[in-house]
């Protein structure tokens, strides 16, 4: 079976499962993590498919990643346990990014991001959600990101909008018109 087809199907099953144990938001939080972790250390993947970690070691290192030093939900260690045992745990990067996405339709959440050259008050990553919220008529995801290369200005991204007003990219944009 398709790995994107079976992976979307064990994520609405953790949703179900999650919901039932009144626990989606924090297990959201969890698989946001550990999609995050995937993508950061391409070498936990690899650890999954190695065929000398036992079981229970796998199930560390996921909910490890998942959680840190933080107690896991029983949803999620159910989960693993269950993946585990169904021998799909290597599928675990594409569940946990599915569980996401499903969980963002389900509670109406938009995920923005506003990238930044250097930190800002409060005050202002406040207003910038309301923004989005106002314009999307959902909750909002946010999440701030500092760079300094951007020189000035800022990005903001959410859903399939960007609103790239950074000095980097209005200097790009007149490199690109002296050129011609």
């Amino acid at each position: 079976m398709d790995s994107g087809i079976l992976s979307v199907r064990y994520a609405k099953a953790l949703l179900l499962f999650a919901t039932d144990n009144k626990e989606e938001d924090l297990v959201y939080a969890e698989t946001a993590t550990l999609d995050d972790t995937f993508l950061k250390v391409s070498a936990l993947h690899q650890a999954l498919l190695n065929p000398v970690m036992s079981d229970e070691q796998k199930s560390h290192l996921l909910l490890k990643a998942a959680c840190g030093d933080a107690e896991p939900t029983r949803s999620l260690t159910q989960f693993v346990k269950l993946l585990l045992k169904k021998g799909r745990v290597d599928n675990m990067m594409f569940v946990a990014h599915s569980y996401g996405t499903l969980y963002r339709k389900e509670k109406k959440v938009v995920k923005g991001r506003l990238v930044v050259p250097t930190s800002i008050s409060p005050q202002i990553v406040d207003r910038f959600q309301r923004l989005v919220e106002a314009r999307t008529s959902s909750k909002v995801d946010f999440e701030v990101i500092e760079d300094a290369s951007l020189g000035g200005g800022f990005v903001l991204e959410y859903d399939t909008y960007c609103l790239d007003a950074s000095v980097k990219s209005q200097l790009a944009k007149l490199q690109r018109q002296l050129a011609r």
